[in-house]
Formats: C-alpha cells, structure tokens, sequence
C-alpha cells in the first residue's frame, strides 16, 4: 500500500471504512506546501464531506481505495462561495466544525455515482484481463502453432512427392 503523498492526488477514489463505501473523493485539496492534506468527498447521501488525509489508514491506487477506521468522521462541506476583490475573483470552500457521521454504501467498491467521479476513476484505473480470457489466448495461439506446423509438414511433403503423406 502507497501513502497519500505518494500518490499525488487521489480524485475518484472510493473512500472503505469497516462498514463499507463511505464515499467517492471529489478534490484532493492541498496544503501550503503543495502536498495533499484533505480530500472533499462526496457521500452515498449526495452530502459533501471533508476528510482530513491524516486519518486515511491507507492508500490503495491499483484499487483506487482509501482506507480509513471506523472512528472516522467527516467534516460537513458548506455550499461553495465566490468573492470578487477588485477584479481578482476567488473561490472557498468552507468546512463546517460540525462533523458528520459517515453513512456506509454498504456495499465495498461501490461505483460513483457522478458521472465526474466515474470519468476520474476510469482515466487513472489499471485494467487487467480476466483470466479466461488469457487461457482462450493461448489456446488460440497453440490451435495456430500446432496448425501452422503440421501444415507446413504435409506441405513440404507435397511438394517434394507430389502426395501429402
């Protein structure tokens, strides 16, 4: 397992608490140094959440998982906020002191439910072939070898003796 500041950014992740699929991670928010610190977290409820990376127990990016214990807690996100400054236009996103009790998915590896958090997890998962599908590779490709060559044997045979055996 990778720490989150290995990783980079873990947008699109599905957040695994004890009980299941706490929530699909939407931003990975950044500290003052430019390393990941939080992530805003979208919750099977449709609530928005933060969660603070310290607590993340682990980081999974083959699984495109973060784990975290059961006595974890989100910060409830409050409606994002646009202030113009004499031009400069900027954007908060303010967490709220009150915390809010995760409700679990129930189900792990639960898919997102934005199409935004979908697109995120499918650009950086890693795919693997089913397994039978590489067993109908190879078999496919031992019919073709075993094929070519006995062609090739009763081939020659017929050129030089003018009959196939």
């Amino acid at each position: 397992m990778a720490t989150v500041t290995q990783i980079g950014t873990c947008d699109g992740y599905t957040v695994e608490g004890p009980a299941g699929c706490l929530g699909w991670v939407e931003e990975t928010w950044l500290d003052a140094d430019g390393r990941p610190a939080a992530a805003a977290v979208r919750t099977p409820d449709g609530r928005r959440g933060l969660l603070l990376l310290d607590t993340v127990l682990a980081a999974d990016p083959d699984a495109q998982e973060l784990i975290v214990g059961g006595d974890t807690t989100l910060l409830e996100l409050e409606a994002p906020r646009i202030a113009h400054d004499g031009g400069a236009v900027s954007a908060t996103w303010r967490a709220s002191a009150e915390p809010m009790a995760p409700e679990a998915a129930g189900a792990a590896h639960a898919a997102p439910i934005a199409p935004a958090l979908t697109a995120a997890r499918a650009s950086t998962a890693r795919q693997e072939r089913p397994l039978w599908q590489t067993i109908v590779f190879a078999l496919t490709c031992l019919v073709v070898f075993v094929g070519g060559e006995t062609g090739l044997l009763y081939g020659i045979t017929y050129l030089v003796s003018g009959r196939p055996y």
